[in-house]
């Protein structure tokens, strides 16, 4: 029997240990009613997405993502991890990374609020973007870093049309 350590995503308080047995939805249930949360997600300490019950090992710590989750940092900007779908292909990210360092962004538009949009999210709750992945890796990694570093074979005016200031 494996045992894991459950915490709301964003804290590290009131944590719950609990048994990993049967499917992810099990342990989602589990989560949700260890936590009192209506859990949605579950990411490992570096904030990747757990998305197979075979990933997880004894003594895990795992953080818990409610579906009505939004956590502010002091400044003001939502900090909750969160998925996005784009083209087929999972990148997972925190919100204040979406909406801090270009506040007039398309994508700082979109989640600065929960659902201000109406976000359409996949079967597993991903936010799902219409875009091709290849131009959006570029954009995350300007938002992580400041630097927009263009992959050999991309084209630039593919990263223009997604970020225009640029």
């Amino acid at each position: 029997m494996r045992r894991v350590t459950l915490f709301i995503n964003g804290t590290s308080k009131n944590g719950k240990v609990v048994a990993v047995y049967g499917t992810l939805s099990d342990l989602l249930s589990v989560a949700s009613n260890k936590l009192g949360i209506k859990a949605c997600s579950l990411y490992n300490g570096k904030g990747g997405l757990i998305d197979d019950i075979a990933l997880i090992r004894d003594d895990d710590v795992l953080y818990v993502e409610s579906v009505h989750m939004v956590r502010a940092d002091p400044h003001g900007a939502h900090t909750d991890w969160l998925t996005l779908n784009i083209g087929g292909r999972l990148f997972t990210t925190t919100r204040s990374t979406l909406v801090s360092k270009e506040p007039e962004s398309m994508l700082a538009h979109m989640f600065r609020e929960k659902d201000v949009w109406g976000n359409k999210r996949d079967k597993h709750g991903a936010y799902l973007i219409d875009r091709s992945p290849e131009y959006f890796e570029p954009i995350l990694n300007y938002l992580r870093h400041g630097q927009l570093i263009i992959n050999e074979g991309i084209n630039i005016r593919g990263e223009l049309v997604i970020h225009p200031k640029r």
